[in-house]
């Protein structure tokens, strides 16, 4: 905020600073006017100092450099800590849950952050074979459980006239 400074009698309108020159040539003082500053110390890094309205202020915010973390859990979050951060950290997911996001984990017609579901992992919730309905030595995935056949013979029957049937 710029004020109106008076040197050897003469105004000067709407200064934002000014400069004084030190006795003995040893530099110059710098007057700023730090009256409408709005900075406290939990704004400033710890151990750094500013010159507010009020005079010299100390800093408090905590300086977390590059911030790190991983979620781990699909219902998992990372909470970010108070203060300064660098801008280099980040927040994955962990590399354990991120080995587990291959095609063949994720059913068909699916896309789970970017990887498609393999066409061989289907729903199979809704089978209703058995392993008496399943010719003998074939599989079967019946709700998820892989079931081997044990059907071997047929009975057919026709107009009161039975046969059983081999499958081979």
């Amino acid at each position: 905020m710029a004020k109106n400074v008076k040197i050897n009698s003469v105004i000067y309108a709407e200064v934002p600073q000014v400069s004084i020159p030190l006795a003995e040539g040893e530099g110059s003082a710098v007057f700023y006017d730090t009256s409408g500053a709005t900075a406290s110390s939990g704004d400033i890094l710890n151990g750094k100092s500013v010159f507010l309205g009020s005079g010299s202020v100390i800093g408090t915010m905590t300086d977390n450099g590059a911030v790190s973390g991983s979620i781990a859990k699909a219902d998992g979050a990372y909470t970010i800590p108070a203060g300064f951060h660098n801008g280099s950290g980040s927040v994955r997911i962990s590399k354990e849950e991120q080995a587990k996001l291959v095609s063949g984990n994720i059913k068909s017609g699916v896309t789970v952050l970017g990887i498609s579901g393999k066409s061989s992992v289907v729903d199979t919730s809704d089978a209703t074979a058995a392993a008496g309905t399943i010719v003998s030595g074939k599989t079967a995935y019946i709700n998820g459980t892989k079931v081997t056949g044990s059907l071997t013979t047929v009975s057919v029957s026709q107009d009161s006239l039975t046969k059983i049937l081999t499958v081979e």
